[in-house]
């Protein structure tokens, strides 16, 4: 046990205590009745009435806080649709039971709580517990947390502040904060409206091969790797493209993807070597049929996932409302830095022309990446509506 911490050993040791007295730590069955967003739902649908029905509710969830106040111990639990407060009395339960709790319950456990809901003297929708049980041990302590009230509301501050340990253990990183539990929702949210817009535009979504003989599509490194069976080199894919245009050559008009690609090259705020994206492609129809359905969707996505159109971002308000401004990309460059692109033909000549702007590049880079370096330096950051 060298390489537990002091609080793990404590936890170890509560673990075998529980198995001495035939306790099993990690039981194989939950029985539940509700979620807590259930249980708080069905409360509050009776509160009002004259003579309300009793809420009887088996709830489960982790421990996040717990208050002891001589006969009477506080606790808050939370699964993943919302948190309640637990109420244990020893009158009720006994105090067997109450110091069963304090002794072997720590913060970070599951917790199996039965009872009535109800709502206590100061307004908190709580659970009046007549009977709990064991989920599961924690036996690594969660990092802590900080209560701050701020203007009049409680504002928790996680310990779980550095971004490289947040990324590394992503799973410590949700449990302690629940904004980044909102962000997982937020996306899986957005990728099902994506779909149910793009299914209404009458778009099939097809799954193309990930692991590819031929990579294409894109300009950019591939991972590589062997087939045993087959003795041959093959490709994660770097793009959807070459596969979706097939589909269309057999006969479909309007298909997309919505996957993960891979590329071998460096990682950076703008690229990651696995990535998803979505990508379709449309027959007869031209570029300004695309732009006018990109607007379309994006507006759509965001409607369906926030519920308004517009939003706040960075202390501006977006507004996706169509027209959007469309800027063409020879003109655009032209007003911000006075270099006309179409005049210069290859990557030298345009990125002789560069040296007199107050920017960083790559004098050896290819004509396209120093028209979107200039692209990313100049027009990017002044375009705050959709462009």
């Amino acid at each position: 046990m060298a390489d537990y911490s002091s609080l793990e050993k404590i936890r170890l040791e509560k673990i075998s205590k529980l198995n001495e007295l035939g306790i099993e730590p990690y039981p194989r069955r939950v029985d539940l009745s509700h979620t807590i967003q259930e249980a708080t739902q069905a409360f509050l649908a009776v509160e009002e009435d004259t003579d309300p029905a009793e809420i009887q509710a088996s709830l489960a969830g982790r421990i996040r806080s717990v208050r002891p106040m001589g006969k009477v111990t506080f606790a808050h639990i939370e699964d993943g649709s919302g948190k309640i407060q637990l109420f244990f009395r020893a009158n009720d339960i006994g105090e067997e039971k109450m110091d069963f709790f304090k002794e072997h319950f720590d913060l970070g456990d599951f917790i199996q709580a039965s009872g009535k809901v109800f709502r206590t003297r100061t307004g908190e929708v709580s659970l009046w517990i007549s009977e709990y049980s064991m989920v599961a041990k924690a036996i690594t302590p969660l990092p802590a947390s900080k209560d701050q009230v701020v203007d009049g509301e409680v504002v928790s501050h996680a310990t779980l502040s550095d971004p490289e340990t947040r990324f590394r253990q992503r799973y410590a990183d949700l449990a302690v904060n629940p904004e980044v539990r909102e962000v997982f929702r937020m996306r899986t949210k957005t990728i099902r409206a994506i779909q149910h817009f793009m299914d209404l535009k009458g778009f099939l979504e097809v799954e193309t091969p990930i692991l590819q003989p031929i990579y294409g599509g894109a300009a950019a490194q591939p991972f590589t790797t062997h087939h045993n069976q087959l003795k041959q080199e093959l490709y994660l894919r770097i793009s959807f493209e070459l596969y979706l245009k097939r589909l269309l050559v057999g006969g479909f008009d309007k298909v997309y993807e919505i996957g993960r690609d891979f590329r071998n090259e460096g990682v950076s705020f703008k690229h990651n070597p696995e990535f998803t994206q979505m990508e379709f492609y449309w027959a007869y129809a031209d570029y300004q049929a695309v732009m006018d359905l990109t607007e379309e969707m994006i507006a759509s996505v965001v409607e369906e996932v926030l519920g308004s159109k517009t939003f706040i971002f960075k202390e501006h308000e977006i507004r996706l409302d169509k027209p959007w401004q469309r800027v063409e990309l020879r003109q655009g460059i032209l007003d911000q830095t006075g270099i006309d692109i179409q005049s210069y033909k290859t990557g030298a000549e345009l990125a002789e022309a560069m040296k007199t702007l107050e920017m960083d590049f790559n004098p050896k880079a290819p004509r396209g990446k120093l028209i979107d370096d200039l692209l990313g330096h100049f027009l990017e950051p002044s375009f705050i509506q959709p462009t």
